[in-house]
């Protein structure tokens, strides 16, 4: 099942591929003792669709807990160049929370806004993927961020 959401009045609409959605489900932490996990957001626009195409992370060098995960930056690094040469383009974050439906914590916007500001591209906005326990969509947290805003999206349909 891919899932879409309405990018606000643009016209625009997201689509996570089922390859993204399989992935977050895998990394879901559904046990009690699984740590947090995540990585980088990868995809193409084609038309009004923004296809969110891939999903990497963790990693081994990744440092996870049970309420934490801290990427490993220089490996982000290279996994950007590596599929930008494969014509992806990062769109930005995914991580998981051990909570239903999952909310984005200030730690979380923060990282994003700062993230916008310090990287070096062309989008509008970068896009925050939170995932929770619950079942798919409610179990999503999908945000756009900038500099000094954000904005959640609400899925429109599963296909």
């Amino acid at each position: 099942m891919s899932i879409r959401y309405p990018i606000g009045e643009s016209g625009q609409v997201l689509v996570l591929e089922q390859n993204v959605v399989d992935h977050f489900v895998k990394w879901r932490q559904s046990d009690p003792k699984m740590p947090e996990s995540g990585g980088q957001l990868f995809g193409v626009v084609e038309g009004q669709s923004v296809k969110l195409k891939r999903a990497t992370g963790p990693r081994v060098s990744d440092r996870r807990g049970r309420f934490f995960f801290v990427a490993d930056r220089f490996a982000e690094r290279l996994e950007i160049s590596k599929l930008h040469k494969s014509g992806l383009h990062y769109l930005g974050d995914w991580h998981t929370h051990p909570q239903a439906v999952p909310a984005p914590s200030g730690t979380d916007l923060s990282s994003m806004a700062d993230l916008f500001v310090r990287s070096k591209h062309d989008l509008n906005a970068f896009l925050m993927v939170i995932v929770g326990t619950a079942e798919f969509p409610k179990g999503l947290h999908v945000s756009l961020h900038e500099a000094n805003a954000w904005s959640a999206l609400n899925a429109e349909r599963e296909t």
